[in-house]
């Protein structure tokens, strides 16, 4: 039984809500704050608040982690967008709330602490679920839209820790009870594999592999069977070379050193117009020219006889949507023109209004897609100088927007709430090609924490990272080892505890492994 006694004694209130939290992690953030409300609520109405504090200030571990919100409260100091500035302040709060309320409390055992992690990983798993359904509608514009409860981004880090901790109890050894579910965890574990490339997020897919590449490392050094160790020693050889040979493959497919389309100026289309040609024009799909062979009306009045979405106006991913039609027509090998518009069929149309510029886009799923899709917008913003809607471009302009805001507010950063505002004025002092919509923030969670607080506050951030880390001597721990590490790899391209979802679950796994779980072996080495 999970709880004795009387059910609604404060610590059992907090035992529910802390699985109810864990629940909620993946599903909507209306259901992490009504979480996080009970838990607080709980905490003031127990009472006891001089023990509370002071187990709280003896504890360093905790006060480490709180001390993150504290630095937030000090860039107040120096800020002038003060909405911005409570609004962040607001979304911080777990920050200090969890450790808090973590430490304060009775710590959880072992049993307790698998409970935890089971609902945790059942919630993911239906959620990824409802998720694939969505998925199998195909009402969505890009494939990232079928996480349609947070960002796919947050979700695919969730669902990286469900998978390692499913992987982990799969290959314990034979005295954990946990064994008997062996099957069970092999499945779970196979299906969060399969619907991270279905989800086709790059953060996620690049984060299990750079895991599991770490772990059969690790692995390695500690097995005995010379058998176990060459099968070992083919994976970790073998995952970076099938990477490879995808991006060999699509480079392959992308680049083109001698485009092949020649100029017949005297051709006209099928209804007797004359195509334009801007031959200084580099732009090329499939190794043709874009800025050729286009009769642009023909192209407009047959466009809008199939589609809903009018020639000038935008795709479904805030694109121009007659540059789509170019590309897409052109890596078809078609003429710009009505013919070619006509010969679209419905899912080429369908693509083309989604944002989809080239048929082989269209074509590809899973890893080998988000591959593609990345190696085209390098090759995009070479040929056109645009970035807008690519995501990584996008980032790469955010940091750089982000160092050069750095230089000027080395020591301390802008504060808390002037981050929108120092971005805004980078963008316009460099006439930035982004267009509005995509003047975004760092994307990456340590350029964004020196931007508001400088390199002292950078400094302060990794302490907070590290020290609970090495204090407790953590690299034995594989719950806190493999979110630690899925943690500290998302920050790279995302500023994870910006965001709600990203922010709880950080605070929640921090405070849960760190400060709310009884002392007890949970080793790496545990293993068959």
């Amino acid at each position: 039984m999970l709880f004795k006694g009387k059910i609604l004694n404060h610590k059992n209130i907090y035992i529910l809500a802390m699985f109810a939290l864990a629940v909620s992690l993946p599903l909507y953030p209306l259901l992490m704050s009504i979480s996080l409300l009970t838990l607080t609520g709980n905490w003031i109405l127990e009472g006891n608040f001089k023990q509370k504090f002071n187990l709280f200030l003896s504890n360093k571990i905790a006060l480490i982690l709180s001390s993150l919100f504290l630095l937030h409260i000090i860039g107040l100091a120096y800020t002038s967008d003060f909405d911005y500035a409570f609004k962040d302040i607001r979304i911080k709060s777990p920050l200090l709330a969890l450790p808090l309320i973590v430490a304060t409390a009775i710590p959880f055992s072992r049993k307790m602490l698998l409970w935890i992690l089971h609902a945790f990983i059942l919630s993911v798993f239906v959620t990824s679920i409802i998720c694939f359904a969505v998925y199998l509608s195909g009402k969505y514009v890009d494939i990232r839209d079928n996480s349609i409860f947070i960002s796919h981004i947050r979700f695919s880090l969730m669902i990286c820790l469900a998978f390692f901790y499913c992987l982990y109890w799969l290959f314990l050894k034979k005295e954990d009870l946990l064994i008997r579910f062996r099957f069970t965890y092999l499945i779970i574990a196979i299906w969060f594999l399969v619907f991270l490339f279905v989800l086709e997020s790059f953060t996620g897919i690049s984060i299990m592999l750079l895991v599991s590449v770490f772990y059969l490392v690790r692995y390695l050094l500690f097995v005995k069977k010379r058998l176990i160790k060459v099968l070992v020693i083919i994976i970790i050889v073998a995952i970076p070379l099938v990477v490879f040979e995808n991006c060999r493959s699509v480079y392959h497919e992308i680049y083109c050193d001698n485009p092949s389309e020649k100029v017949d100026f005297s051709q006209t289309t099928l209804l007797g117009n004359k195509y334009t040609h801007d031959t200084l024009d580099r732009q090329t799909e499939n190794c043709k020219y874009v800025m050729r062979y286009i009769s642009e009306f023909e192209m407009s009045e047959a466009w809008n006889k199939r589609s809903n979405l009018n020639y000038h106006f935008k795709d479904n991913k805030g694109q121009y949507i007659r540059f789509t039609i170019m590309r897409f027509l052109t890596s078809k090998g078609y003429h710009k023109d009505a013919e070619g518009v006509n010969k679209l069929t419905a899912e080429e149309v369908k693509s083309i209004e989604n944002g989809i510029a080239n048929c082989n886009l269209a074509q590809l799923k899973g890893v080998k897609a988000r591959i593609y899709e990345l190696m085209w917008e390098f090759k995009n913003f070479y040929e056109t100088g645009n970035p807008n809607a690519h995501s990584m471009m996008l980032r790469i302009l955010f940091w750089d927007a982000s160092l050069e805001i750095i230089k000027e507010n080395f020591l301390f950063g802008v504060g808390t709430g002037d981050m929108n505002i120092a971005f805004e004025s980078q963008y316009s002092k460099t006439n930035s090609p982004l267009d509005k919509e995509w003047r975004l923030r760092s994307h990456n969670q340590y350029l964004s924490i020196t931007v508001g607080f400088g390199v002292i506050g950078f400094i302060w951030f990794m302490i907070v990272l590290f020290y609970p880390f090495f204090k407790n001597k953590k690299w034995n721990d594989y719950y806190y080892l493999s979110f630690f590490i899925i943690i500290l790899l998302s920050m790279i391209t995302e500023d994870t505890i910006e965001s709600q979802p990203g922010l709880i679950f950080y605070a929640y796994f921090s405070s849960l492994l760190l400060l709310g779980v009884q002392k007890i072996n949970i080793n790496c080495n545990k293993i068959n």
